[in-house]
């Protein structure tokens, strides 16, 4: 079974860690020659599954190591109906993921459909999740980068639960194509170890909470 089921039990834990921030999408992703290539996301959805080039804002946001947020004035009249969200939403943060003071190695972005401004709590609830984040991404980094663009995208698939089956379906490849990618992604991903999946959860609810005091 190799890791699939501790990555598949990350990506739900970071959903619930997240739901403290007001947000209606998400993705958490590692950094490659100047591309966010994701790790998990908040939706099955093959926009979210393939990478894509960072943004000015996100690219400010690791240069100076500290979350960065964008509250737009006035809302898009031309929205491209989310699929180009991280353009046309009207409220965005950028979380750099790693250790305090070095460089990061990721990154958490958050969306919200409609207006919202995004609270000092806020940011600095980002800064602490994004460093209990870096073993998570520091741990992914490697095994992930291994995996060619159809391996990426069936392993965040994988991780949501997917069948062989359903997963031919969602990148549209048959059966047997689908078969040879699952084993090569559970193959490749062998080499992680489990602690390295590791979120603390509880530790931070109870940092989330102490913000608030």
């Amino acid at each position: 079974m190799g890791q699939l089921p501790q990555l598949q039990q990350a990506r739900r834990r970071l959903g619930l860690d997240l739901d403290s921030i007001c947000h209606d999408r998400w993705v958490l992703g590692y950094l490659r020659a100047g591309w966010l290539q994701p790790i998990a996301a908040s939706e099955v959805s093959r926009r979210f599954l393939q990478g894509r080039p960072l943004m000015p804002l996100a690219r400010r946001a690791l240069y100076e190591k500290r979350p960065m947020v964008m509250n737009a004035v006035i809302e898009n009249p031309n929205p491209s109906l989310g699929y180009d969200w991280e353009l046309d939403w009207p409220a965005l943060l950028y979380a750099p993921v790693g250790d305090a003071g070095e460089r990061p190695t990721g990154l958490l972005i958050l969306g919200c459909r409609h207006d919202h401004w995004y609270t000092e709590e806020d940011i600095a609830y980002a800064i602490s999740l994004g460093g209990a984040l870096a073993p998570l991404v520091a741990g992914l980094r490697g095994p992930l980068g291994r995996l060619n663009e159809s391996e990426g995208e069936v392993a965040q698939l994988l991780s949501y639960g997917l069948s062989t089956q359903e997963i031919a379906r969602a990148i549209q490849v048959d059966d047997g194509r689908s078969r040879t990618l699952v084993d090569s992604v559970t193959r490749k991903l062998q080499a992680v170890a489990a602690d390295e999946f590791a979120l603390p959860l509880a530790d931070m609810r109870a940092r989330r909470r102490s913000f608030r005091l």
